[in-house]
């Protein structure tokens, strides 16, 4: 299984995506904004974190490898079962995916990249980095994808993404609570 899942998440298209796009662009951005949360952290006076040493490294980890999962295993839905890739510039999907992870977010590679990007925060042990920068950055991915790729879908799909819209959460999967309860 784990073997299939790898297979289908980095076909050549989508790692050519990632090492085209992901790479250049967002290292480098995530490295300035690591610059500019322990700036934020010195000036507000949260230089020695939140988190006690070495427990915060263990939290990155977790924060990290999960996210790193669920962003593989997003990949490999769309990419097996959209028949295309998450990207535009990888080749759009051309079946609307609904079953899998995505029966619970419309966007859950979004928070795999959070948890990601969260990890990244949790290992600098930085207040600003995590409860500042991390939410105004999830907060315009929202935007984002709701004024931007939600109209693209609707055209792509029809019908069948808006009826999708009304039965599954843009971003935090609801329905897997609903079903603990």
């Amino acid at each position: 299984m784990i073997k299939q899942l790898f297979k289908a998440a980095f076909k050549p298209h989508i790692t050519h995506m990632v090492a085209k796009v992901y790479i250049p662009t967002l290292f480098p951005l995530t490295f300035l904004i690591c610059i500019l949360a322990l700036a934020l952290d010195e000036f507000l006076g949260f230089k020695d974190g939140f988190i006690k040493e070495p427990f915060h490294l263990w939290m990155a980890s977790f924060s990290f490898i999960s996210g790193l999962f669920l962003w593989i295993w997003t990949y490999e839905q769309l990419t097996r079962l959209g028949e295309g890739s998450p990207s535009p510039t990888a080749g759009r999907t051309v079946k609307l995916v609904k079953t899998g992870i995505y029966a619970y977010s419309r966007n859950p590679s979004l928070f795999g990249k959070l948890l990601g990007f969260i990890a990244v925060g949790l290992a600098l042990n930085s207040v600003s980095f995590c409860f500042i920068l991390s939410p105004l950055l999830l907060t315009g991915s929202l935007i984002e994808k709701v004024l931007r790729q939600e109209p693209q879908l609707i055209e792509i799909f029809g019908e069948e993404y808006t009826t999708y819209q009304k039965e599954v959460p843009l971003f935090i999967p609801w329905k897997i609570f609903n079903r603990i309860k």
